[in-house]
């Protein structure tokens, strides 16, 4: 089955819709004071994923970026980013979400850090590739280190002179190898926008 990939939409003011379409999932996250004018937040923040700048070098006029930063590290602790991502892969997603999925793979690009592998594996199992900080082939795939896995589980159990588990063994051994030594992304690889 083939996904959907979204293109990268230019970034503009969210609109009412899209605004509406946003406030189930940052309201009532449990962590820390209420946010004040949460519209213009979160217009800045979508506005600084869609760069490649770095934070402290956007300015906005909805506070400073610090505060956006912080801000922007509490909701992916809390989960927002990883929730919409999941939304935003869903077939019956809302259309003001799926219209802000390449913003929001965007936005989840820039969590890898603080989420870990866990943001990996479900970029990965969304096919969002956009939303992983390179190319899909420098990032471990956990559907295919579970399947090599079960594949020495089973060779694991048959008989100790049998040849085919033997060679089995050692093909598997080796493509994990070979999957699990990668360089980190060049910077000229790593998506925009």
């Amino acid at each position: 089955m083939r996904r959907h990939r979204p293109r990268p939409r230019p970034w503009s003011n969210l609109t009412d819709a899209e605004f509406e379409a946003l406030l189930p999932f940052v309201c009532n996250t449990g962590a820390g004071r209420p946010v004040h004018d949460l519209r213009g937040k979160l217009d800045a923040i979508f506005r600084i994923a869609t760069t490649s700048l770095p934070w402290s070098r956007v300015s906005t006029d909805h506070g400073p970026t610090a505060t956006l930063h912080r801000l922007f590290r509490r909701w992916a602790h809390a989960g927002v980013w990883s929730r919409l991502l999941k939304e935003s892969a869903r077939r019956r997603a809302p259309r003001a979400i799926r219209r802000m999925q390449s913003w929001i793979a965007a936005v989840f690009r820039r969590c890898h850090r603080l989420l870990g592998l866990a943001a990996v594996v479900l970029a990965r199992r969304l096919r969002i590739h956009r939303a992983l900080p390179g190319p899909s082939w420098y990032f471990p795939d956990p559907d295919l280190s579970e399947t090599l896995m079960a594949v020495l589980a089973d060779a694991a159990k048959r008989p100790a002179g049998d040849s085919r588990a033997a060679e089995l063994t050692r093909l598997t051994l080796r493509l994990l190898r070979n999957t699990t030594r990668r360089r980190p992304v060049p910077r000229c690889l790593v998506p925009v926008g």
